[in-house]
């Protein structure tokens, strides 16, 4: 199919968007969709390229993708509110980024993976009692959508309490972005988020008057604005952003493994023999389902790609899911390799000075997860019913993942060869 056959916002195309994004590498790398004001860029180094180049490409922008009634798209940038939440970390431009991500470092400083595995052992092992014992589950509700939002407050030193309901508060967050909205959506998601932005003022200042656990994220924020190097709001704001990534990106990542892992008996095989190739099954489930799709850029200066000139505050979107399976960098780029050389290499957090500060968290959960799923279990397979996808162009999460699980010692036979 021709790269005009394709819409790129129907909902045939958001399920699987990869066949649009191979015609995009293709005959388009760099491609303005038809009725809309930005453009895609679908190949790997080019977006490699752009993210290292922040003196022509800024990250400082918050455009909001809207659903006309005519199936046409309108670029919506929201007025700057006196009470809105700063821009912050990964739509932040230096100097200013540099200066938030080096607090924000220093709560996830050196060792702070280490010392938080056993935490997230804990807490996989707890959820995953769920899972053995209900034998055929929705995996993203009983597992997925439950451990990366629970961290990421043990994370923020926030009470568990409200998990759930900061959960969903982010996720109508990240449906802000979604590229499907109407204003009428975007009206009632942005209403939600003002309470989210209230909450998180809320925990910020309660969290000023207990002692923050040492060396977590929550100390250095407000360390930083004790000595007057970060405003309250940018800490509140920083906080916020945490919890929106956090909560998504890692569930995101679980609910793709185990998909991946039913959907392909080979490879689970593989993994039961060879467990220490997990951590290579999370970079290539990473690579091929990359959490975030893309990130927008704007052009601060004229810019020329593709023997086109952009010229200044023009709008880009860094397709990181399309780069990470371009061919000119992967051989057999749709292909699962548990053995692929420089499988970290992939854009699926990022490139650059926005790598994802979670990054290492991400990795940790994904991969105490699949160890402990393939410790307790014989075999894992798609259970009754469907498992879409979230409707959007930004984020690629499932809504639900019916699995049967087979606890060691009861399994069945399994034809490895369907």
């Amino acid at each position: 199919m021709s790269v005009t056959d394709f819409d790129p916002f129907s909902a045939d195309t958001i399920e699987n968007p990869y066949p649009f994004y191979e015609a995009l590498r293709e005959e388009a790398p760099l491609f303005r969709p038809k009725g809309v004001d930005w453009h895609y860029l679908s190949r790997y180094d080019d977006i490699k390229q752009d993210t290292m180049d922040p003196e022509r490409f800024s990250s400082n922008i918050v455009a909001i993708l809207l659903a006309g009634g005519s199936g046409r798209l309108s670029t919506f940038v929201p007025p700057r509110l006196p009470f809105a939440p700063p821009d912050v970390l990964a739509i932040q431009d230096p100097p200013i980024h540099r200066a938030q991500r080096k607090v924000a470092t220093a709560g996830l400083g050196k060792g702070f993976v280490q010392v938080l595995e056993p935490q997230v052992r804990a807490l996989v092992d707890e959820n995953m009692n769920n899972v053995i014992a209900g034998g055929e589950v929705d995996w993203m509700d009983t597992f997925a959508f439950r451990i990366p939002i629970t961290l990421t407050l043990d994370i923020l030193s926030i009470p568990r309490d409200d998990a759930m309901m900061a959960k969903a508060w982010a996720d109508d967050a990240i449906a802000l972005l979604s590229g499907v909205n109407t204003r009428w959506q975007l009206t009632r998601q942005v209403m939600r988020g003002f309470r989210f932005v209230s909450w998180c003022r809320t925990q910020f200042r309660e969290a000023e008057g207990r002692v923050p656990q040492p060396g977590f994220m929550m100390g250095a924020l407000i360390d930083a604005v004790r000595e007057g190097t970060m405003s309250r709001s940018e800490a509140v704001a920083i906080v916020l952003q945490i919890i929106i990534a956090g909560s998504d990106s890692s569930a995101s990542l679980m609910g793709s493994m185990v998909r991946l892992l039913a959907q392909n008996p080979g490879v689970q095989d593989e993994l039961r023999a060879h467990p220490e190739l997990v951590p290579n099954f999370v970079e290539e489930t990473i690579r091929l389902e990359s959490p975030f799709q893309g990130h927008f850029r704007q052009t601060k200066v004229p810019v020329e790609l593709h023997g086109e000139e952009l010229p200044a505050n023009s709008r880009v979107m860094l397709l990181w899911a399309s780069g990470n399976r371009d061919p000119r960098k992967w051989p057999d780029p749709d292909k699962i390799d548990l053995h692929r050389a420089g499988a970290r290499q992939h854009l699926g957090f990022g490139h650059g000075i926005h790598l994802c500060l979670g990054a290492p968290i991400g990795r940790m959960e994904g991969r105490i997860a699949m160890e402990q799923l393939l410790e307790r279990t014989d075999w894992v397979e798609l259970g009754e019913g469907d498992f879409p996808h979230r409707e959007s162009v930004f984020v690629r999460t499932l809504e639900r993942l019916p699995v049967k699980v087979y606890p060691k010692g009861k399994a069945t036979v399994h034809d490895l060869g369907a």
